[in-house]
């Protein structure tokens, strides 16, 4: 997908764009649902509690629908497609492989961190939007929720072993960030429509990020070089016009 330079011609309506905006809240909310039924294959001792998180995913895009609806909003699927369906690939990627922490990986701290900070920075603006403060704000919490479990496992399947985690932190996230950050720049005029800034929304997604990695045990000065060397060829391809994905 070309980044959002193809807006030049005509610029997005506001309509337009929380129609854009909806269309990935209701759509990655199912992509979040899957990975967590996906890791629930993968590993039975967990299926219980993964299982229930994919219900709750699954109920945060009903909610937001809901909402959509009430306030004449149509989420754009195929917008949501485009975006999403670079993530798909990689996910089904890693269950083929077997691989329950890179799917881990990309929901706690790809898919997870792109949710709370648009959801944090909607909250601003969603008294626009009758009925939607409600509902981000419920689904916020539960996100939050689903990555306190996540980096307990992570922790305990990691620990003492920090470099094994940088390994696969750096395979599975140079693509999921490529993706999952792509899209952040992609939106960025949209979240302008609405009255949300683009780079204060991905500033929140790179701050969550590296804070998700010291919890899982990084020092925070390598948290942040791990962070910063993963997003910056992310702003260079964004600055140079170059396709996200």
């Amino acid at each position: 997908m070309q980044l959002s330079t193809a807006c030049a011609v005509r610029p997005a309506t506001e309509q337009e764009s929380i129609n854009k905006l909806m269309g990935l809240a209701v759509f990655g909310e199912k992509v979040a649902a899957k990975i967590y039924l996906l890791m629930s294959e993968l590993k039975e001792e967990y299926a219980p509690i993964l299982t229930k998180f994919a219900q709750m995913e699954a109920q945060h895009g009903a909610w937001f629908m809901e909402a959509s609806r009430k306030n004449d909003i149509e989420p754009d699927k195929e917008f949501a497609d485009n975006e999403l369906g670079y993530l798909i690939y990689q996910v089904d990627n890693h269950f083929k492989a077997r691989s329950f922490e890179s799917l881990a990986v990309v929901q706690g701290f790809i898919v997870e961190s792109l949710a709370i900070a648009t959801y944090e920075s909607f909250l601003s603006v969603a008294h626009k939007y009758p009925g939607t403060h409600e509902v981000f704000k419920k689904a916020l919490e539960e996100e939050n929720y689903h990555v306190d479990w996540i980096l307990r496992y992570l922790r305990l399947r990691f620990f003492d072993a920090e470099e094994d985690f940088r390994v696969l932190a750096e395979r599975v996230n140079i693509q999921g960030i490529d993706c999952m950050g792509g899209t952040m720049m992609n939106i960025a005029d949209y979240l302008d429509k609405v009255g949300l800034s683009g780079a204060d929304c991905a500033g929140a997604m790179m701050d969550g990020y590296t804070q998700l990695l010291e919890k899982v045990g990084f020092e925070q000065k390598k948290a942040t070089k791990h962070v910063v060397n993963m997003f910056m060829p992310l702003f260079h391809k964004y600055r140079r016009g170059e396709k996200t994905k």
